[in-house]
């Protein structure tokens, strides 16, 4: 008898590519069906995630962050909400989304930074402690397209992102990186176009999950 999968889902992408708004729609699918669900954000997701979110994602020239310690920051965070939020849900055999998770460090520290990819695998099996999402969504955007949804976010909430300001080039590799992964697990990490309409985003991931977990 094949085991079941572990009820773990994270959402990934480059900024602007919809993942808030996507997390939060199957979230309320599996809620509508009575089923457990714990949501949680990287970085963030408990009080000591929360106040390092601030850190790093403020834009200001007076708090430089180098690339290391941005590395280490995300890592403390992911730590702290694996230990606090994610382990004890899963134990009580609830649904867990996330939005990003390890993938994001091979994607932006690796891919965007430059940082070893074995060396950042090592890391996050320290960190995650050996947990791995059974089913990753990769919200894959143009970047122009994502260029012009920053734009209309920025305009609307009037606040910066240190993130959000680096070149494109930066972003080009994050989103190669992220391709290259859904090519290299295809099972378990799932290329979305996000261009389409949100509801066909939506009914694409739902059609992924209750497949994937027999629902």
């Amino acid at each position: 008898m094949r085991a079941e999968p572990l009820r773990f889902v994270t959402f990934e992408g480059s900024e602007g590519a919809g993942k808030s708004t996507q997390i939060h729609r199957l979230e309320a699918r599996l809620l509508s069906l009575g089923e457990p669900v714990l949501t949680v954000r990287e970085p963030g997701g408990t009080p000591l995630g929360e106040r390092l979110r601030r850190l790093l994602k403020e834009s200001s020239p007076e708090l430089a962050i180098s690339p290391e310690s941005e590395l280490f920051l995300f890592l403390a965070s992911r730590a702290q909400v694996v230990r606090q939020a994610i382990q004890p849900a899963l134990a009580k055999n609830s649904w867990v989304l996330s939005d990003r998770f390890s993938d994001s460090t091979l994607a932006y520290q690796g891919g965007g930074r430059g940082f070893s990819p074995d060396l950042l695998r090592s890391l996050n099996r320290i960190t995650c402690a050996g947990l791995s999402p059974s089913l990753t969504f990769v919200l894959d955007l143009p970047l122009s397209e994502a260029g012009h949804r920053l734009t209309r976010r920025k305009a609307g909430s009037g606040q910066g992102d240190r993130i959000e300001e680096e070149p494109p080039e930066f972003f080009e590799r994050v989103r190669d990186t992220y391709r290259d992964l859904a090519r290299l697990e295809p099972e378990r990490v799932r290329l979305i176009d996000a261009s389409r309409p949100e509801d066909e985003v939506a009914a694409g991931i739902w059609e992924i999950v209750s497949r994937v977990f027999g629902l």
